[in-house]
């Protein structure tokens, strides 16, 4: 089924509609919901997994129904890159793995990953697929 992660989203544009706030915050809220989506076309049209998306829109709409600044709402929409401190990831108050874990997968498309780059990319794979990372090879 297309567009399941919007199955995911209907109960907090819902809330959006009834619940008591101001209409600047629920405008704020309304519009990143909507960027949400249009991140998640985007990679449904790479191909990427429904249940992965739809784990990131659950995880993003939570994030958005809690914030209130637009500089929140900016840092949430976006996908954003852990800091590296030279020796491991540090990810931000926003960070995703699932989502993380797609932006490895498009630079490695791009071109081939360093062994940090990798070794984050299989950290967040452990994460997010624990029963298919068993199959890796150690």
């Amino acid at each position: 089924m297309k567009d399941e992660f919007t199955i995911v989203m209907l109960p907090y544009f819902a809330e959006l509609i009834v619940a008591d706030m101001t209409d600047s915050v629920r405008n704020l809220r309304f519009d990143a919901m909507r960027q949400v989506q249009d991140y998640l076309h985007h990679y449904e049209m790479l191909g990427y997994m429904p249940g992965l998306l739809c784990v990131i829109a659950e995880k993003k709409c939570r994030y958005i129904m809690a914030a209130t600044t637009k500089a929140d709402m900016e840092q949430i929409i976006k996908p954003h890159c852990p800091h590296y401190d030279g020796n491991r990831f540090i990810p931000g108050p926003y960070s995703i793995p699932e989502e993380e874990m797609i932006c490895w997968s498009e630079t490695s498309m791009k071109e081939p990953l360093t062994s940090v780059g990798l070794g984050r990319y299989l950290e967040l794979f452990h994460q997010v697929f624990p029963e298919e990372s068993k199959f890796l090879p150690v």
